[in-house]
C-alpha cells in the first residue's frame, strides 16, 4: 500500500510538471498567433498583386513562348532537367500533425532535389534523403527573411531558364482556421501549372498564376516597357521570391496555430489525468489510514 501511494504521488508530480510546460507553450503560441496572421495577411496581399502582374504578362502573346510560361514539356524538354521540391515544415515538434501531414504529402511527390525549410524538414532530408539535399542548403522558418527567399528564387529561376530545372514544386501548409491547417502541394514553375493555394482565413481563393482565371477587364490597360518578355524575365524571380516568402509565413502561422491547439488539448487531458490520479491517491491514502486505525484498535483490544 505504501509503495502504491509513493508511485501515485510521483506520477501526480510528473503530470503537474508537464502541465506547467504545456500551459507555457500554449500561452507562447497564443501570443505569437496575432503577429503571425498579420504578417500572413500582408504577404498574401503582396502575392496577389504580383500574381495580377504575372498573370497579365503570361496572357500576352509576347510571353507565350517563354519557358517560364509554357514550361519544358514536349520536344523542347531538357534531357537532364531536374524536379525540385521545396518542403516547408516546423522548427519544433509538439504541434499535432503539422509536420507529419507535410511530410506525408511530400513523400507522394517525385523529386530529384529537395530544398528543406524548417529544422524538422532539414533533419528529415539529411537523415533519409541526403543525396537529394539541394546545394542551396536549408533555413529555419522562424526568422526566414525576404533576402533568403530572394536568393533561392534567383538561383532557381536562372536554373529553370537554362533547362537545368524543369519543374519547381513546393509543399507548404495553408492556414484555414485556427483549428484547421491543410498541407498543400503547389507548382511554382512553369506558370501554366502554378496555382496559389487558398487561404480562407484571409479571404483569398485558389488562383492560377498564368492569369487564366482573370475575368473581365482589369489587365488590358497594362503596358510594359521595354516589352513584356523583358519584364517577365525580371518579374518571375521577384514573383517566386514573394510567393516563397508568403508560403513560409503561412506555414509558420499554421505551425503556431497547430501548436496552440495541441497544447490546449494536452493541457485539458493533463488536468483530467491529474484529477484521476489525485482521486486514486486520496483513496489509497485513506485506505492506508483506515488500515492503520484498524490495526491499532485490534492491538489495543488484546
Amino acid at each position: 500500500m505504501s509503495a502504491n501511494i509513493k508511485r501515485l504521488k510521483a506520477r501526480i508530480k510528473s503530470v503537474d510538471s508537464t502541465l506547467h510546460l504545456t500551459k507555457a507553450m500554449q500561452l507562447v503560441a497564443a501570443g505569437k498567433i496575432r503577429k503571425a496572421t498579420e504578417q500572413l495577411a500582408s504577404s498574401r496581399r503582396y502575392c496577389e498583386a504580383m500574381r495580377t502582374v504575372i498573370g497579365a504578362l503570361a496572357k500576352s502573346t509576347e510571353c507565350a513562348s517563354s519557358p517560364y510560361v509554357r514550361g519544358w514539356e514536349g520536344d523542347k524538354a531538357p534531357e537532364n532537367g531536374r524536379d525540385v521540391l521545396i518542403v516547408i515544415a516546423g522548427d519544433r515538434g509538439l504541434a499535432g500533425g503539422y509536420n507529419a501531414n507535410a511530410f506525408r504529402l511530400a513523400d507522394t511527390v517525385p523529386s530529384d532535389e529537395i530544398i528543406p525549410i524548417g529544422r524538422r524538414s532539414i533533419e528529415r532530408v539529411v537523415n533519409r534523403f541526403p543525396e537529394k539535399l539541394s546545394r542551396l542548403g536549408s533555413l529555419p522558418t522562424e526568422g526566414f527573411k525576404p533576402e533568403d527567399s530572394k536568393a533561392i528564387a534567383e538561383d532557381l529561376a536562372a536554373r529553370f531558364l537554362s533547362g537545368e530545372v524543369k519543374r519547381i514544386r513546393i509543399v507548404s501548409t495553408t492556414y484555414v482556421t485556427i483549428m484547421t491547417q491543410t498541407a498543400v502541394l503547389s507548382t511554382l514553375l512553369p506558370l501554366n501549372e502554378c496555382v496559389l493555394p487558398e487561404s480562407r482565413r484571409m479571404g483569398f481563393k485558389a488562383m492560377k498564376a498564368d492569369g487564366a482565371d482573370i475575368v473581365g477587364e482589369g489587365t488590358g490597360y497594362m503596358e510594359f516597357e521595354p516589352d513584356p518578355a523583358a519584364v517577365l524575365a525580371v518579374a518571375v524571380p521577384e514573383y517566386l521570391s514573394s510567393l516563397l516568402f508568403g508560403l513560409v509565413r503561412e506555414s509558420f502561422a499554421s505551425e503556431i496555430a497547430a501548436r496552440r491547439v495541441a497544447m490546449d488539448a494536452a493541457t485539458k487531458n493533463g488536468v483530467v489525468m491529474k484529477d484521476d490520479l489525485s482521486l486514486q491517491y486520496n483513496r489509497a491514502r485513506q485506505g492506508a489510514i483506515t488500515q492503520e486505525i484498524v490495526e491499532i484498535v485490534a492491538g489495543s483490544g488484546k
